[in-house]
């Protein structure tokens, strides 16, 4: 049941990224597939306007609704008032053709989906990390399929509204039917609230772990394909990102983080650096680049032991400051590619400047920490 749940919540990511994504895109102008679809008449200040709050807000209010959950111990009234929000809302867009333009009802419902996203992110995520006190396999497996959602409602935007409403409302009913509920998380809050942890916040690997999420954002979109970015390109680079996820969490249980964030991004870096004009390469770095996520999400539990729901929020609030910085900032290929190793010996060095070394051991059998 917990290895479903965890497929189901995955599953559901994908199509919650899809959701927000595409009406988003459908904000802006886009009616069908492809980027040439985009209608002219919507100035490019109100598309990085709309695109700058929807990242804002969806990644933003992800260390507070963390907080939040938290707090409360509470998580399964959040996910179902996401899935079934989102998904009624983006259904009933479809079938009124809305939106048409970007208005103050247009702009209310960006803030909702908005909102959706980022409590689907925590809630989902909280029964996701309630099994991950042993391995960090099941994060790289939940952050996987987002990447896929975000290019197809990027690509295909009003068109995939419907479809992608329709499919998170029968997540909602599939994880009623798996009892996806409260009572899940009380064996994991209780195992938190009896770690032996010297300190509350592990300041130092915590500022580590962030600093390196922000470069990589940062470092990742400073440093964008040279090639032409066909539909098809950009479908298999989200592929080749949620498989570079999803493995970074296998890799890490099985060799330990520091040889994944020595290895795979050192080598990821200079594949994106000076193969970006080649296809298969910047999709091979690509997917070692994303490797990096699931552990970097599993060592913040370790800085913030008993408030991990906050943790994730937070990685993900960095990354997002990062990548917004990039599109805003011009940097040398050079110069990311020195953020990216760097970002690696911060992913590196966090475990062992860590204080609460008991919560790093989570008991792994095969893989080491270090």
């Amino acid at each position: 049941m917990t290895k479903l749940r965890t497929a189901l919540l995955s599953a559901a990511h994908l199509a919650m990224d899809m959701t927000a994504v595409a009406f988003v895109y459908a904000l802006i102008g886009m009616r069908g597939s492809g980027g040439a679809q985009t209608v002219q008449s919507v100035s490019s200040l109100s598309v990085a306007g709309c695109v700058l709050a929807y990242d804002l807000l969806a990644f933003g209010l992800q260390p507070f609704i963390g907080a939040f959950a938290d707090l409360k111990r509470r998580a399964a009234p959040l996910l179902y008032f996401s899935l079934f929000g989102a998904g009624i809302c983006a259904a009933a867009c479809a079938l009124c053709d809305f939106p048409q333009g970007i208005g103050a009802s247009s702009v209310a419902l960006l803030v909702f989906f908005s909102l959706c996203n980022a409590v689907f992110h925590v809630s989902a995520g909280a029964f996701v990390i309630a099994e991950s006190e042993k391995k960090s396999a099941p994060l790289g497996i939940f952050v996987a399929p987002g990447a896929v959602g975000v290019a197809v409602g990027r690509l295909y935007g009003f068109s995939v509204l419907f479809a992608a409403g329709t499919i998170l409302f029968v997540f909602g009913i599939l994880l009623i039917f798996v009892r996806t509920k409260d009572g899940l998380l009380a064996p994991h809050f209780a195992s938190t609230d009896s770690l032996k942890a010297q300190t509350e916040a592990d300041l130092l690997p915590l500022l580590l772990l962030v600093f390196a999420v922000f470069v990589r954002g940062f470092g990742g979109g400073a440093m964008p394909a040279t090639y032409e970015a066909t539909d098809l390109l950009v479908l298999l680079a989200a592929l080749l990102a949620a498989l570079g996820k999803a493995a970074g969490g296998f890799l890490a249980d099985a060799f330990g983080t520091k040889s994944v964030a020595l290895v795979c991004l050192p080598v990821s870096a200079c594949m994106l650096a000076f193969g970006g004009g080649v296809p298969a390469v910047y999709l091979i770095g690509t997917a070692l680049f994303n490797t990096s996520m699931p552990v970097t999400l599993w060592l913040s539990f370790a800085a913030l032991p008993r408030f991990r729901n906050t943790a994730f929020g937070v990685m993900a609030c960095f990354l997002m400051l990062g990548s917004v910085l990039a599109m805003a900032v011009s940097v040398p290929r050079r110069a990311a590619f020195v953020l990216i190793l760097l970002s690696g010996a911060a992913i590196a060095a966090a475990p062992l400047l860590c204080k609460n070394k008991s919560c790093l051991s989570c008991g792994r059998k095969r893989g080491k920490i270090l």
